[in-house]
Formats: structure tokens, sequence, C-alpha cells
């Protein structure tokens, strides 16, 4: 399975051909003297592969989706859409629905696709040319449905995301509803029905082609299991109103899973790589959950995990990607994360001895790292898939997992935490269901993958043991019959040999083979001796042929019950598995929350009209990760009625500008996703929406330039902001000649200040923040410098030194010159840049003293003139 699972991440689809008949069974056939039958058993795709115990996460860190997306034409005049999207997590069982609408540009079908970073998609036919564009941006390549079933030979390899093809009979909303209708009655879920059948006819009809499709691998039972591990419907919605929808764009400029602002491809995938670097030994086959250097990967996500195991990686990845809105949750987060920290910080000082459940908790915590990834566990159970050896790391990790939280455990507060671990959910009904399976099982037999010697104990012990005592008796007979070739070649030390695999032979020299009965059958033969078999043996041979593969099959049989009768508990497993996730991501917050400079962020009502921040020495918390030197600062907008909603950021080039909006945003993420932020205090609104349009990259496979991709974010967050949004734009404007540029950046700047979200913006137009001088709800800041005027008079330029400090007013400069030194650019070539910089200033300052002299004089004609009585 090792080269299998790297052929898949390639983009691979991976067929497994196996013997499917025995020799006994060939030997009884009507092809006896044919080859042996090998027929396609199992096919994996990057979508459909339910990974093994012990496989590491996926590349990117998330669990691969498998995505359906159908699409229903709202208006064709701005040709607006409405989607319907069902996505499938066959590792771990979730299933998440989402119907929504979209305008032309996909800009939220994007948003889903970086968020779930599916590993396969299957596209129905009919999509719109915007919506196959943007799919097509993701995966890496064009998607054309009209070529073929398949994906081109030529797109494999090129990225991890697969593409395949659903059937268009299924679009229809009857046929679809007629399949859901079937499967979800045969399947024996028939509650789920009525809640599936609700739902929109995009969403019913995404399900209908995932329930096809899916049955080609045997795994449509991942749609029947319904939402295991919480109330509401069977499915799991990809986002609630409890909850901020964080944009594609701010994902990705924000680095808030990724390192970089790459395109939604390269969010959601490692580059793609060679089959030779795939298939080399040690390749990326995966591990265990290990522990990594916080802030290592370059993104939010990366510096705030100190999970210990992989299930509450996905819970704590779930927080991150969704943060709350609600002031009432946020603070049960709060709560639990704080006493958490507390309960850390006694174990520390060993203070626990005399408080039995703070003990347990410490306890728990520090083995969440010795559980197997029960998610992927269950999951492998839930579809008949675990192998022995699996099965006996996965119930000796429910074990453990039961005896981490005692019997009686007595948590009052805080809430969290007290349900995670309360008795509704680790029931005593459950812990007996563990201790009965263990007990079932022979760890050694378990171990070597022997599934005739499985079961030590139980009725299925029994089932299995029987064929075993049949077996036993035909080798007792077997045995016996040693007495009867003794008599007949009057030799009394005669016994049966074994030879090459071939058991009971009558091993004879040459000269007294002569003389053995005419019914015996000649096996094999050597220069000196013969061997022969006699109808008895041959008869009770053929018989233990098929004993052993009655015992083999019942072996199997037993095992598939058995992993029924387990499966059969799913939900209740799940909720337990969930329960731990929920603890260990609670853990991680909390030893976040113990590092140096970290508070808990103060979070104002949900009753405030307009959002404000105020952060006091606060640093980027992946740079900080990164670099202990890093320069704190302090932010304040919006904090009372009066003030300014906008922040017009200038400064030099390099000077900390994109890095300190960043922070912001950054900080808002953590304080909404429950944790402590990287600051001496943090006062902050809880925002609706975290907008951003940063960084310059193009769309080609969409057809969109770096100005308009500049364009169409800015666009979406014109759509999206509210007075409670935080808004950060870099450099606005950039992408097109300077004049309309800075048009572009002044009248966006001017709505913002109109709307009033709290808004962060960064230009080096240095004129808008004279544009913008009378304005009271724009306030001007820059990052401060040192500059230092240069030693000779050959020296091409000044030496600039960055404070990294926010401070009140507007830069002179950007300093580009300076930077273009630091990266070393020749010094002629410096001078150059210098002498034609001063010109271009004196030519525009020449032009702005004739504009003002020309203002000036008509103003002074306008005053003498004779004005009307």
């Amino acid at each position: 399975m090792v080269h299998a699972r790297r052929l898949v991440l390639a983009g691979y689809k991976v067929g497994i051909m196996r013997q499917c008949e025995t020799a006994a069974l060939k030997a009884a056939g009507d092809n006896r003297n044919a080859p042996f039958t090998r027929q396609l058993c199992e096919v994996y795709t990057a979508g459909t592969l339910v990974e093994e115990v012990g496989d590491g996460p996926a590349p990117g860190g998330a669990e691969r989706y498998l995505l359906c997306p159908v699409e229903r034409l709202v208006d064709a005049k701005d040709q607006r859409v409405s989607f319907g999207v069902i996505a499938v997590q066959i590792t771990t069982g979730d299933v998440v629905y989402d119907r929504f609408d979209d305008s032309y540009l996909r800009s939220a079908l994007e948003t889903r696709l970086t968020h779930l970073q599916p590993g396969e998609l299957l596209v129905p036919p009919g999509l719109s040319a915007e919506t196959l564009r943007t799919l097509a941006a993701y995966v890496g390549y064009p998607i054309d449905y009209s070529e073929r079933r398949e994906p081109l030979l030529e797109h494999a390899n090129r990225t991890g995301v697969r593409v395949a093809f659903g059937a268009a009979e299924l679009l229809d909303p009857g046929a679809a509803r007629r399949l859901v209708s079937d499967f979800y009655t045969d399947g024996g879920a028939p509650a789920l029905l009525a809640p599936i059948l609700a739902l929109p006819d995009e969403v019913v009809a995404a399900l209908a082609l995932l329930v096809s499709y899916l049955r080609t691998f045997q795994l449509d039972r991942a749609l029947l299991a319904g939402k295991a591990a919480g109330a509401g419907g069977p499915f799991a919605p990809f986002h609630t109103r409890l909850h901020m929808l964080l944009s594609a764009t701010a994902l990705q400029t924000l680095s808030v899973f990724t390192a970089g602002s790459g395109g939604p491809a390269a969010a959601s995938e490692e580059p793609a790589v060679a089959l030779k670097e795939l298939l080399r030994p040690g390749g990326r086959s995966g591990g265990a959950h290990s522990t990594h250097v916080p802030g290592g990967d370059g993104s939010l996500f990366g510096a705030m995990d100190r999970t210990r195991s992989q299930f509450g990686r996905r819970m704590l990845r779930r927080w991150v990607a969704h943060p709350l809105v609600s002031r009432a949750r946020l603070e049960d987060r709060l709560e639990a994360v704080e006493f958490l920290r507390r309960v850390l910080e006694d174990a520390d000082a060993q203070a626990l001895d005399e408080d039995a459940s703070r003990r347990a908790l410490a306890g728990l915590h520090a083995k969440l790292g010795q559980l197997v990834d029960l998610e992927r566990g269950l999951c492998r159970i839930h579809y008949g898939q675990a192998s022995p050896q699996e099965l006996l790391r996965i119930l000796r990790s429910l074990a453990a997992a039961a005896s981490l939280v005692p019997p009686g455990l007595e948590i009052a507060e805080p809430r969290l935490v007290a349900e995670a671990l309360g008795p509704d959910t680790w029931t005593a009904e459950l812990r007996e269901s563990v201790a009965h399976w263990r007990s079932q099982i022979d760890p050694r037999s378990a171990k070597g993958g022997h599934k005739d010697t499985l079961f030590a104990a139980g009725p299925l012990h029994d089932l299995v043991q029987a064929h075993h005592d049949r077996l036993a008796a035909l080798e007792a007979e077997l045995q016996a019959h040693a007495a009867a070739v003794r008599a007949q070649l009057g030799d009394a030390r005669f016994e049966f040999k074994s030879v090459s695999g071939t058991d009971y032979l009558i091993d004879l020299t040459h000269g007294r083979a002569k003389a053995a009965p005419a019914d015996w059958i000649r096996v094999s033969a050597t220069k000196t001796h013969a061997r022969f078999h006699t109808p008895f043996v041959v008869e009770k041979l053929a018989e233990r042929e098929r004993g052993r593969e009655a015992l083999q099959q019942a072996a199997r049989d037993a095992y598939a019950r058995f992993l029924g009768s387990i499966a059969e508990q799913y939900a209740p497993l799940r909720r337990m598995v969930t329960a731990l996730a929920t603890v260990d991501a609670l853990f991680s917050l909390a030893v976040l929350a113990r590092t140096a400079g970290y508070c808990r962020p103060q979070l104002l009502g949900d009753d405030q009209a307009e959002a404000s921040v105020e952060l006091v020495d606060a640093v980027n918390p992946v740079l900080a990760a990164r670099t202990p030197a890093y320069v704190p600062n302090t932010v304040r907008l919006g904090h009372d009625a009066d003030a300014a909603r906008a922040m017009i950021l200038t400064g030099p080039n390099a000077g900390g500008k994109s890095s300190l909006i960043r922070t912001v945003a950054l900080i808002a993420i953590m304080a909404q996703c429950g944790s402590y932020v990287p600051a001496a205090r943090a006062r902050l609104s809880i925002v609706d929406a975290i907008v951003t349009r940063m960084g310059a990259s193009d769309n080609m496979l969409a057809g969109e330039s770096t100005f308009m991709v500049e364009m169409r974010e800015t666009a979406e967050l014109m759509r999206q902001v509210t007075p409670r949004s935080l808004a950060i734009l870099d450099e606005l404007g950039r992408g097109t000649s300077t004049h309309d540029g800075a048009a572009i950046a002044f009248a966006v700047l001017a709505h913002l200040a109109e709307r009033r979200p709290l808004a962060f913006f960064v230009t080096h137009y240095a004129h808008l923040v004279d544009a913008f001088a009378g304005d009271r709800m724009v306030r001007p800041c820059h990052m401060a410098f040192l500059e230092r005027a240069p030693e000779r008079p050959d020296d091409a330029i000044a030496e600039v030194t960055f404070l990294y400090k926010l401070v009140d007013g507007a830069s002179t400069d950007s300093f580009g010159l300076n930077v273009a030194r630091i990266a070393g650019l020749p010094e002629s070539l410096l001078r150059c840049a210098r002498d034609r910089a001063a010109r271009m200033r004196t030519d525009l300052d020449s032009r702005w003293a004739a504009h003002c002299a020309r203002r000036l004089k008509r103003a002074v004609a306008h005053a003498r003139s004779p004005q009307p009585e």
C-alpha cells in the first residue's frame, strides 16, 4: 500500500490485481489446466483512498475531500449561478454540504475549494465556462468534460488534484431523488432520508453523483453514517451564522494554512513531483503526527498548532478555518483555554496532588500523543478495510483513551471541558464494549495478521474453532493411516515424510517401489527413491485442502462480522474521539497561551455597530515564532465614536508595513478562534469578515492578468465590507499606470471611509495622504526610520535604518533606491537612478507649482471682478 499511496498522491488512479482462486478450487473447476484467474479487486484515487492508521497527513496538512459541485443558472445576464456542493472526506467519514449563489467571478466557489482543499473533483456535465476555468485554476490544468470521461495521461503527475466525471442523467432532480431514496432505504438508514430530501435540488444532485461514483469503489457506506459526532442534520453545513467565512484571498494572502500567497492549487497541494521522487526509498509515504517547530512552515496554523494527535490537529484546523462570531461561544472557549493553562502550570509546579480531576486532565494531555489516529481507524473499521494489525492498534488506543478519562471524573467548569469529558460521552456501556472487543482478540495472531487464529474467546472463536477441530480430526486420521501402511510394507519403523510442501509421502527405494500396490499413486521420484500417496491419503488431503479453504473463508467471515459489530457502535465511538479532539485542540491553545508575551484578548460585545481594535505591544504571531527579536507595535483604530476608521500607512520599502497590517488581521483570527494573542494587551471587536487585497499574482488559466486579479479581489472586498469588517489593502493600484492606479486607490479609500469598516491601507502614493488630510475618518501613519546622509560625495544614496515602529504622520519618501542598494544593484546604476529620480521630482514639483500659480491667478482675478449686487 505504501507504493499505491505514493502513486495516488501523485494524481494517478491505481488498481490492484489479485489472484481470485486457490489451487483446490482450481483443481475442482473446469479451468484446471488454465492459468490462475486474476481480477481487478481494488481501485484507489486521491479522493477515495482510505488512509491506513499510521500514515501521515495529506500534503498541505489537510485530509483530502472528494468534492462534487452542481450548478444551476440563476441570471443569464449577470452570469449568476446557484451551486450545490457535497464533499466527503473518506479517511475520516466527514460529509459537508453547501448551497450558495455566486457571481460570474466564482469567488465563492474558489473560497470553498481553498477551505476544503479537495484531492479529487467529481465534475458533472453542463458546467459553465466560468466554473470550469475556476476549477482548472485550482487543479492546475484545463478541464473539458467533452474530451473523455477520464483525465488525460499527460495531466497525471502534474498535480495531486485528480478530476473524474459524473453521469449526466443524475442531474435530473427526479432521477437524483429516486437514487438517493433507494440508497438510504436499502442501506438501512431511512431516518436520514427525510432531512436529506429537504435539501435543495442542487445538493441532492451532487449527493446522487457521489453515491453513484463511490459505489464503484465500494465506499458508498461513507454517506450512510450521517453526522455521528454531533446534532442536527445528517451532514455538516460548510458554513453557519456562528462562524466567519474567510475568503480564499484572505486564506492565501494571510498565509493562514500555507506559507506564501499562491493560487488555489498551490494552497491546497504540494508542488507536483516526479514519479521517481515519489517511488524513491523514503519518499513521501507519511508518518505519525510528529513534533514540529512552531511557525516553522510559515503559516498561522503552524504557529498555533501544539496538538498531540491527528484528530486534535484536524479539530484545531477547523477552528482556525472558521473563526467564531458569537461572543458567548468565544468566552466559553477562552474560559476552557484559561482553565487548562492553569492546569498545565500547576502540573509543572507539581501542585495537583490533592485534585484528582485536574491531575487526570494533566495526564490526559501528556498521553494524547500515544494514541493512533482514531478517526481514520474507525472509518477503516466502518468500511471493513482495517487489517488485524490496525485493529489491534485501534482497540488498544480506544482502551487507552477510556482509561485517560476515569469513570466518575467530575469537572463542573468550564463548560466545554465538562461536556467533552462528561458521562454522556464516556458511558459505562462504551467502556464495557471496548473491553469486550479486546478480550476476544489474540494479540500475537493480530500482530502476525493471522485471521484464522485471531479470536481467543467468544462465539466467533467457537465458529472458527469448529473448522480447526475438523482439520485436527483429518490430521489424526492421516496419522492413524500410517499403521495400515506399516502393515502393507512390513516395516514397523515407517513414518510419513514431507518433501517440498507435499505431506504424507511414502518414500521407498526403487527396489522396494516395484512391490508397491497397484493403487498407490506415484507423486515424484529421484535417482534412488520413489514417493507415493495411497488413495486414502489422496482423498483425505483433498478433504484437508477444502477444509483449510473453508477455515480461511470462515475466518474472513468472522473477521468481517467482528468489524461490523464494532461499526454498529460507530456513532458513540466517533463522539468519544470528537471529545478527545476537542480537548486536544483546547490544550493546544492552552500551551500557546503560556508563551511569553501572550495575553487573553478582551472581546467587545456583539451589539457593537462598528468594529474597533486596540493592540498594545502586538507582534506578528508567525514571524515572532521564528524571529524572537521581532519589534512590537501598538495599534489603535476606531476605539471611540470620533476616532478614525481607516489608517493610511506609508513608509520605506521593507520597513514593516505589510507585516504590521498582517499582524492585526492574524490577531483578529486568533482571538475569534478562542486563542490568546501575542500582545501585552488586546481589546478588539468581533469582526464579521476579514477581507484582504495584498500581493501581486496572475491567473493565466482563468485568463486574468495581475491587474485583473487585483481589481477582482478589490471588487469582492468592496461588496463584502460592513462597519463590522476588517479590511486590509496593500499597494492597491500598482498593477497599472501611475495615474490610473493612484486614482483607483483614492476612490477605493474614499469609499471605505464612507462605508466605515476598519481599514488598513498601505500605499506608496504619498499624495494620497494630502488628499485625505482634512478627513478625520482617515488617520495617516508611517513606519519609522532613520536616514543618514552619504558619507562620501560619490555615494549614490543615503543609508536608511528601519525602526519597524508605527508612528503618526506620513513618510517623506519610500526609499526604493535604498532597497535596490541592499539588493546589490551596481553603484553606477544607482547613481543613474538617483539623478533621474531627482529630475523627475523637480519636474513634478514644477508642474505642481505652475498648477498652484494658475489657481491663485484665477482666484485673484475672480476677487477683483465686479460682483453682482
